[in-house]
């Protein structure tokens, strides 16, 4: 991002805050249409205002609610979050260590929930401690900048800000096996095996007599498991379709607990409030996606518990997506306009004029077609693309909405029943165009990584059919419609 321009220190008021947060209570801001409720007046990047930002204290995964007023909307640019100042480091004995901190310079994009509060997530570490891994309190400053996606840039004052961080659960890997990915990825593909490994940070360390119990919280419509029972008992005809079961590891040496598909890790596994046994993860892999949706949440719920009963919690934010989607903003791209046809003979007005309507009698029938823009090479990171775009698994009349293997017929379109006036010594006639249309839908592959590109267009032909009561005093009267043309 490009640089911003040094802000002045803030100095909010007690009244200032009061009067937003009463103002707050109400919701979103109400729109200002201007001029009189007519046409809105030209948007301008406004400079935002901090007003507070809470809570004090917070966990990894957890949300600091920015409050003030003039945050850019999403559909105008982004906010980005600045922190500056120092991170002070707790005491690791508790017995009145020297105080030692470290220098913090940070920014991030923010979530956008209304004009007058953000959030912002510290995932997946303790960003302010340059290990990730230690607990301590950010002493310093948050400033925001509102980047518009017209190149502007309004920076707000300085808020001072003091956030504890709380003993939390870190996410050293969450990925799929096998895979170059980062460490920890939050959007994955459908049927990909995973790997997790959390440490909580804060709590007393596992030992054989002393261990510390994790609690990994699954949902079975979400996440593919089968186990290895080993001489236990084989609850497989127990497994739920649906709804969560819990997998628990009693740790006794440290603070990390592992899992992984095709693991030989030993588990308790909890499903509701039965406790069905022990047993090895054999598979655990990202579920599929409903028929006709293109992804689903499946966040992971872990707890940690120490031998004194300490505990942090944490949400894992994953999202499985099909491998391949598309995009379509039901845009029409006029490819083709034929010759308006006369589709009735003339009509008198007569003496008084007449009152006409047009059914459709001479029905007119094309296909509907498929035709693609298609790149099956995408590099290495990517699995194998199927040389035939229909094989990537994709509904393309759901994307589309509309039936792509229909015909389109004239008597059917219902933009063909018109009614109109003929005057009284003129002449009137039905004319019919056709259009040959194209609608372009934008194809998205996905990796097991979760990384996202083009692999081109989907185009489906179509046609649309156009009438007018065309009238004249000759016989037969000139339409109004269009002169035939080819663009595509």
């Amino acid at each position: 991002m490009p640089s911003v321009e040094k802000a002045m220190k803030a100095s909010t008021s007690a009244l200032i805050l009061a009067a937003f947060l009463f103002a707050a209570c109400g919701g979103e801001e109400e729109t200002n249409t201007g001029n009189g409720g007519n046409n809105p007046p030209p948007w301008k990047n406004k400079t935002p205002r901090l007003f507070m930002a809470s809570p004090g204290e917070l966990a990894v995964g957890e949300k600091l609610k920015i409050y003030g007023e003039d945050f850019i909307p999403p559909n105008k640019g982004h906010q980005v979050v600045l922190f500056n100042g120092n991170f002070v480091l707790a005491s690791q004995t508790g017995k009145g260590d020297t105080v030692k901190t470290q220098p913090v310079a940070l920014q991030y994009k923010a979530k956008y929930q209304n004009s007058r509060t953000l959030n912002w997530s510290m995932w997946p570490n303790i960003v302010f401690e340059k290990t990730g891994s230690k607990l301590g309190s950010f002493v310093g400053t948050v400033q925001l900048v509102n980047v518009g996606y017209d190149g502007s840039q309004r920076v707000s004052e300085r808020l001072p800000i003091k956030v504890k961080v709380k003993p939390s659960i870190i996410m050293r890997i969450a990925k799929p096996t096998g895979t170059t990915c980062q460490p920890v990825v939050t959007k994955t593909i459908e049927d990909t095996g995973f790997a997790f490994a959390a440490e909580a940070v804060g709590l007393t360390a596992g030992t054989t007599s002393d261990p510390m119990t994790f609690y990994w919280t699954f949902m079975s419509d979400q996440w593919k498991v089968s186990w290895s029972y080993g001489v236990g008992t084989d609850f497989s005809s127990l497994w739920p379709k649906t709804g969560p079961f819990v997998v628990q590891e009693s740790v006794q040496k440290g603070a990390i607990s592992m899992m992984s598909d095709d693991s030989n890790r030993s588990m308790l596994v909890k499903v509701g409030s039965d406790l069905l046994g022990k047993a090895r993860i054999k598979v655990l892999k990202t579920g599929k996606v409903a028929q006709g949706g293109q992804s689903m949440p499946a966040n992971i719920l872990l707890l940690a518990v120490d031998a004194k009963g300490k505990s942090a919690r944490l949400t894992v934010p994953m999202e499985i997506a099909k491998m391949a989607s598309m995009s379509y903003d039901n845009s029409l791209k006029i490819a083709e306009r034929y010759k308006p046809v006369m589709v009735t003979d003339c009509i008198n007005g007569g003496d008084i004029g007449r009152q006409v309507t047009y059914a459709e009698d001479k029905s007119e029938s094309r296909s509907r077609g498929m035709s693609f823009n298609y790149n099956t090479q995408l590099g290495v990171n990517f699995a194998p693309i199927p040389s035939n775009p229909f094989m990537l698994g994709i509904n393309f009349s759901v994307g589309f909405g509309v039936d792509v293997n229909a015909q389109m017929t004239t008597t059917k379109s219902k933009s063909l029943n018109i009614s109109g006036q003929i005057l009284p010594g003129e002449w009137g006639a039905f004319y019919r165009q056709t259009t040959r249309v194209h609608r372009v839908g934008k194809l998205i592959i996905r990796n097991k990584c979760g990384v996202e590109k083009s692999a081109g267009e989907a185009i489906l032909t179509d046609w649309l059919y156009t009438p007018d009561l065309a009238t004249g005093y000759t016989c037969p009267p000139k339409t109004h419609l269009p002169a035939a043309g080819k663009w595509y």
